[in-house]
């Protein structure tokens, strides 16, 4: 429960920050990036993006595709997303034998699948500008309400229920219409089976929480 609590605390903390981004002026006043620099002419962004488990020595223990569709919103996009995740049981949840009906090592090597949809807003920003040594660099951190279905393959079980994600992506610009970069998502869902007979909600739930960093490319229109 603890470290629920922490992912929580951690997630809320980049929301929030989402709407401080600011840019520092001669006389030290913070401002929102209102410059056309931070505010290309597209309006459409297609994402496609690849990621997995950030442990090299895990990598393949986790993976998912995610499409991603935003639009500008003024000084914010509208954004969506589509994410096909597999990994073992361990890199995605902590086992609740109540909700599953099997033991850790049981799940130890099963191989479950999630389908996460979700939507929400994000900021694009130019802070890694500068200190990189690249023209064209830009950031885009992204916070959604998610909705998360998850099935344990191990049991035939499927689960389902809300989630959050956030999204922070490190691109470069190579003109008005194509970028590529990297990619973290982080992904914070509390799923339920279906109800069988008088148990409690916590006997059937699971909670799911996972990083995977990646590569992406985008597309603007």
């Amino acid at each position: 429960m603890k470290n629920i609590i922490i992912k929580i605390i951690l997630f809320c903390s980049l929301l929030f920050s989402i709407s401080t981004f600011a840019a520092p002026r001669d006389r030290g006043e913070l401002v929102l990036n209102t410059e056309s620099t931070y505010n290309p002419s597209y309006e459409n962004r297609f994402s496609f993006m690849v990621g997995v488990n950030p442990s090299l020595t895990k990598s393949s223990d986790l993976s998912n595709f995610a499409f991603s569709y935003a639009k500008q919103l003024d000084h914010f996009w509208l954004d969506s997303n589509v994410i096909m995740t597999k990994g073992l049981f361990p890199e995605i949840s902590a086992n609740n034998p109540a909700a599953t009906g099997a033991t850790n090592d049981q799940l130890a090597t099963q191989q479950n699948t999630l389908t996460t949809i979700g939507i929400g807003i994000g900021r694009e920003t130019r802070y890694a500008q500068t200190i990189l040594p690249f023209e064209g660099i830009y950031e885009l951190i992204a916070a959604d309400l998610t909705y998360n279905i998850y099935k344990e393959n191990f049991s035939g079980k499927s689960f389902s229920g809300p989630g959050l994600l956030a999204k922070y992506s490190v691109y470069k610009r190579f003109n008005d219409y194509f970028s590529a970069g990297a990619h973290f998502n982080y992904n914070l869902a509390v799923v339920k089976r279906a109800k069988e007979n008088e148990e409690s909600s916590s006997a059937r739930s699971l909670t799911l929480g996972f990083l995977t960093i990646g590569f992406e490319i985008s597309f603007f229109l």
